[in-house]
């Protein structure tokens, strides 16, 4: 079998649609004959869906403090007053990056990997320096642009020194690996057009599993659930402040939210103060957080309107369509046309009112309701899947070893 590792820098407790996504390829591969290992500072050793994941002891005994830390560490990260440390260092050669390397590289060597795939960009930097101290080629897999995560934050600017630096230096590693990845056709384009690369660069898309064989009756109350981190990207305004539209018009009615994200205690301020009602889950695991959405009516998918979130099409999409749940989303072009194209649900403008009208418009229609469920499932089934999605990837391996 083919050994092919995954550097991932992220805790998995904290990047939802990133730990999805680098779990859910690995799982395919293996499925598809390769061996796949993922190596990770923050988390345990252990083996999950038959994929290794190795701690790479980064941080010794330390480690659990820094996964303790980790968002406290992110939040300094989207600080503009911190941008001239960390935005324009971010693809240069460091201490850190040197050591997370030296470890990579003994793991590399002892497992004996063929094909390392870099998760997301600004792992770049170690995981070539890894690659090369053990000579064997890499991949980048791209979920989106960090230079462009920041415009959108609105700590950089595309006149400013530190963005412009960070695009520069991005571009010369990204001629250093053997293969890019990329998850939608929007960012391959950005990728070609921005960085100059012509070739061996492929598409892996978001993509779900089927969790149920059919829609199951769904009893009231409606129980909508918003699946995401409740973060700056995802304006999950429009969706907070539609709440007393759909009270007026609906009586049975609860709203589930994850319990995590940069923006958590602002909405819980507002829930307070306006009576809401919003209740706020999260799950240890993926399987109990299926086995909930599976007793929800609605998926909602809430998103600012910018380049990187465009550029990158949300997992909890797929997610909602793994279950049956149709979707309402406001409308931002990019991924969102996926919506309207394949029928699964309702899209808006931003204003809470049209987003509640939305809401209203698909549960009270019965026989629209459960048209966009069954489209959302067979989506999942035979156009949006891991195995299928992964494909374009094990050509890609294959070509360049």
């Amino acid at each position: 079998m083919t050994r092919i590792g995954f550097l991932f820098l992220h805790p998995f407790s904290e990047s939802l649609g990133s730990t999805t996504r680098v779990l859910e390829i690995a799982r395919s591969l293996y499925n598809k004959g390769f061996r796949a290992t993922i190596y990770d500072p923050f988390e345990k050793s252990h083996e999950v869906n038959n994929v290794q994941v190795k701690n790479l002891k980064l941080f010794g005994p330390l480690t659990p403090f820094f996964r303790r830390t980790y968002r406290l560490l992110k939040r300094i990260y989207y600080d503009k007053n911190a941008k001239k440390i960390t935005a324009s260092k971010i693809f240069r050669e460091n201490v850190l990056y040197r050591e997370i390397a030296k470890k990579l590289a003994k793991r590399i060597k002892e497992d004996g990997i063929e094909v390392l795939v870099i998760e997301q960009d600004f792992a770049i930097v170690p995981g070539i320096l890894a690659a090369e101290k053990t000579k064997v080629p890499t991949i980048i897999d791209i979920h989106n642009i960090t230079a462009e995560e920041l415009v959108a934050t609105g700590i950089l600017d595309y006149e400013s020194k530190e963005y412009i630096k960070m695009q520069n230096e991005l571009g010369e590693l990204l001629h250093r690996v053997d293969g890019v990845v990329v998850v939608s056709e929007a960012l391959k384009d950005y990728v070609k057009e921005t960085y100059r690369i012509r070739e061996n660069i492929v598409i892996v898309p978001p993509a779900g599993r089927p969790r149920i064989s059919e829609i199951p009756k769904r009893p009231l109350p409606y129980k909508l659930i918003y699946a995401g981190l409740i973060a700056y990207r995802e304006k999950v305004d429009i969706f907070v402040k539609s709440i007393p539209y759909l009270k007026e018009k609906i009586s049975q009615l609860e709203v589930y939210m994850t319990k995590k994200g940069e923006e958590l205690k602002k909405v819980e301020e507002i829930n307070n103060h306006q009576n809401l009602g919003i209740q706020f889950f999260w799950f240890e695991t993926r399987s109990k957080l299926f086995e909930f959405m599976k007793t929800c009516h609605v998926g909602i998918l809430t998103s600012s309107r910018n380049k990187a979130r465009m550029l990158g099409p949300p997992v909890k999409l797929y997610d909602y369509m793994s279950v049956g749940l149709p979707v309402v989303a406001n409308y931002i072009g990019g991924w969102s046309e996926i919506i309207k194209r394949e029928k699964i649900g309702v899209t808006t403008d931003d204003d809470p009112r049209n987003f509640a009208n939305g809401i209203y418009q698909l549960i009270y229609d019965e026989d629209l309701y459960y048209k966009y469920a069954n489209n959302a499932l067979n989506a999942i089934r035979e156009k949006y899947n891991w195995d299928k999605a992964t494909e374009p990837l094990v050509s890609l391996v294959r070509r360049i070893l």
